[in-house]
């Protein structure tokens, strides 16, 4: 008897099978990227949490909210409460750190993002040397050789405080032993150095964004870092940092703390007299606290003016995603509104359609900004 053979698929039936898997592919394929971005979302805001969850824990310790490193006389103010005990060495070597060869403070040497490292990291249980005692957010590199304790060169006490203040005789110290939160070691931007030779000023732990001694916490590797701002120097105005407090990379975007939709009444029916005073006619999110803001999935932080506002000084108010731009030539809060800006985007004033603020994650929003709009 023969064996009956199995018939192939015939052309159409072919046809109707791929038709199929593409249909099917076509639901499923967004539903999975959908999938895969909220809980890309979700992680940043708990991450978020855990980070705001820190710096609470670091207020309890030390019972003041980190600064966010724009204002001098706020970090000085801030340190004298901490460590009253602090050493010369470490007090001059902060100082350093912070101010150009001219001995003039620079609010962005250690930016929005790097504070809220150096803050969280942990300090050494050392009193006197919160920075450079064992544990601390740095550790001694010398001439390879030397030490803290006798550093090379150094005879007597002038040039031992020399020595110890001298920003190239120190390197970022990787074992944090007290940091107030669970830092991803891959996420944080240090350099990797020769371990076959000695350490020196050119073979030590350094940020690899800037080549300095402030780290960096992105939410994904080689991502935007997560950055800080602190509710007293919201409204810190500095012309030699470029204008109003801010965070601003060129990889990652620009971005400033965020306002509500409350506005405050201007004292006088005057214009405001200066552009700080016109910002204070609205409250900004969080105002006795602090901000955490995330770039979100995009990497991006976005834009805070372009086109014709490429220069102005503008910051976006939460949940509406409208934006204001301060300025001394009106007299009330809603005078200070961009017209035609709302949900964080317009397309004549930042020159794109949708912002790059839309997807950013903070610790005042549900998720991302765009999903609080109403």
């Amino acid at each position: 008897m023969p064996v009956k053979r199995r018939q192939a698929f015939t052309l159409v039936e072919l046809l109707v099978a791929i038709a199929i898997i593409g249909i099917l592919m076509s639901i499923a394929i967004p539903a999975i990227t959908s999938s895969i971005n909220r809980a890309r979302i979700t992680t940043i805001r708990l991450e978020v949490s855990s980070l705001e969850q820190a710096i609470e824990k670091y207020l309890q310790e030390y019972g003041d909210y980190p600064p966010d490193f724009s204002s001098w006389p706020v970090i000085q103010k801030h340190y004298r409460k901490l460590f009253p005990r602090m050493s010369d060495e470490d007090k001059k070597l902060l100082s350093n750190l912070l101010h150009d060869s001219s001995n003039v403070f620079q609010p962005n040497t250690m930016d929005r993002a790097e504070a809220l490292v150096w803050m969280l990291g942990g300090y050494s249980k050392n009193k006197q040397r919160p920075f450079t005692g064992d544990g601390g957010p740095l550790s001694w590199v010398g001439n390879g050789s030397d030490s803290y304790e006798a550093p090379s060169g150094a005879t007597n006490d002038t040039q031992k405080l020399a020595a110890r203040s001298n920003v190239a005789n120190f390197q970022i110290n990787i074992d944090r032993v007290n940091s107030l939160n669970d830092f991803d070691i891959s996420r944080l931007n240090y350099s990797k150095i020769n371990d076959a030779l000695p350490l020196s000023s050119t073979n030590r732990y350094l940020s690899t964004d800037d080549n300095d001694l402030f780290l960096t916490y992105s939410a994904r590797e080689d991502g935007a870092p997560f950055v800080y701002f602190d509710y007293r120097t919201y409204d810190l105005y500095d012309t030699s940092a470029g204008g109003f407090n801010g965070y601003s990379s060129t990889a990652f975007g620009t971005v400033r703390p965020y306002i509500a939709d409350k506005s405050k009444a201007n004292p006088t029916s005057s214009p405001y007299t200066t552009l700080t005073a016109a910002l204070q006619g609205w409250q900004f999110m969080n105002p006795n606290t602090f901000q955490i803001i995330s770039a979100g999935v995009d990497n991006n932080f976005g834009s805070v003016g372009g086109g014709t506002l490429l220069l102005l000084q503008v910051f976006f108010q939460y949940p509406t995603g409208a934006a204001i731009e301060p300025s001394t030539s009106v007299s009330t809060p809603g005078a200070l509104l961009i017209n035609g800006v709302k949900g964080y985007q317009e397309t004549s004033t930042f020159g794109v359609i949708e912002d790059f603020h839309l997807d950013n994650i903070t610790n005042f929003s549900t998720a991302q900004l765009v999903d609080d709009v109403p």
